[in-house]
């Protein structure tokens, strides 16, 4: 916080606020430009016995692809970089509504993984996602005009421009054969939506904020669900693990016969590659974040590490595996395809 010193002392315990911790994380030389959130967004502070962080309701209701949302990369900063045993995460009192739900459920996923690092500051409020007295349903995409035309020019070509958008991308991802045999898949389709409702897919039943909230790019390779979270070169931000970990959750949350979270109806819509009946059908789920480039946090290879060995000891039913890969070049020129390169 600007006036205030970056560290003081209490007992025998140095505390640390934002700038404090910031310069420890710098310490690292591949994370020496790393910059943690405004306070105003995001609250970090404590001792290295016990971290803390707070969400504002600014941070909490950004969007999740931002640092000041992203609190599970700034806890795995904290504990694998800063030298903190635990690290306790809250929110300002008052916050309700779609985001403070989507919250819950996500610190409960991730406590879950380090049970002994991580650890809830008030308030405590059950996840309503996870409460098992009500039936929980998920939406699904709807039917699309036609099917993508597996061999458009036009995809292909606006993904190779100067400064393709995401969606372009997206779109030349979906018919790219070099994609599909990089990843093994057997199907794709872009933009799987992720809402979560109580009883009903209605609006007044929401549980989970909608929008245009949904996974990139979905795959299928045999009984493995592969989900894809996609950015563009200039879209850095440590809010890529956030998405990526929240999509993995949920749709882990959706698979097998043990599947916490339904869909009204299991087969997919008219010109949709994919449907329910396929998600149903895997028993594990591999998370990739697909980029040009990433944030340092994410190009340090301990963050997926620990992500990884996490959920290997805990997700014996229904895997997880995180990853990254780079795509090293677009589909430039008659012919060409994208080409990618696995960090």
């Amino acid at each position: 916080m600007d006036g205030r010193l970056a560290q003081t002392e209490v007992g025998s315990a140095v505390e640390f606020d934002k700038d404090g911790w910031q310069k420890e994380l710098r310490k690292a030389s591949s994370l020496k430009d790393c910059e943690f959130p405004a306070s105003s967004e995001i609250e970090i502070g404590g001792t290295r016995e016990q971290a803390t962080i707070t969400m504002k309701v600014k941070g909490l209701n950004a969007n999740m692809q931002t640092d000041p949302a992203a609190f599970e990369a700034w806890a795995l900063a904290l504990l694998i970089h800063c030298g903190v045993k635990c690290v306790k995460i809250g929110v300002d009192p008052g916050a309700r509504g779609p985001h403070y739900e989507r919250f819950l459920y996500r610190f409960k996923r991730f406590s879950e993984l380090f049970p002994d690092h991580v650890v809830a500051k008030w308030p405590d409020t059950p996840s309503k996602a996870l409460n098992s007295q009500i039936e929980r349903f998920l939406n699904q995409p709807g039917p699309r005009k036609e099917p993508p035309d597996a061999d458009s020019k036009e995809r292909m070509e606006a993904a190779s421009g100067l400064a393709p958008s995401e969606s372009d991308l997206e779109k030349a991802l979906e018919i790219s054969n070099a994609f599909r045999s990089r990843f093994d898949l057997d199907k794709v389709m872009r933009q799987w939506p992720v809402g979560l409702f109580s009883e009903r897919v209605k609006g007044e039943d929401r549980i989970f904020t909608g929008g245009k909230s949904g996974i990139d790019l979905i795959g299928i390779r045999g009984d493995t669900l592969v989900l894809f979270e996609l950015k563009k070169a200039d879209n850095c931000h440590a809010g890529a693990v956030s998405e990526l970990f929240f999509y993995a959750s949920v749709m882990r949350d959706a698979i097998g016969a043990s599947a916490i979270f339904k869909f009204e109806s299991q087969r997919a819509e008219k010109n949709c590659a994919i449907g329910p009946e396929d998600i149903l059908r895997c028993s594990k789920i591999c998370a990739v974040l697909l980029a040009p480039r990433f944030h340092p946090l994410i190009s340090e290879p301990r963050l997926f590490g620990e992500l990884n060995a996490a959920t290997e000891r805990l997700f014996v039913e229904k895997p997880i595996h995180f990853e990254t890969v780079t795509i090293s070049s677009l589909p430039n020129g008659k012919g060409r395809d994208f080409e990618f390169t696995k960090r």
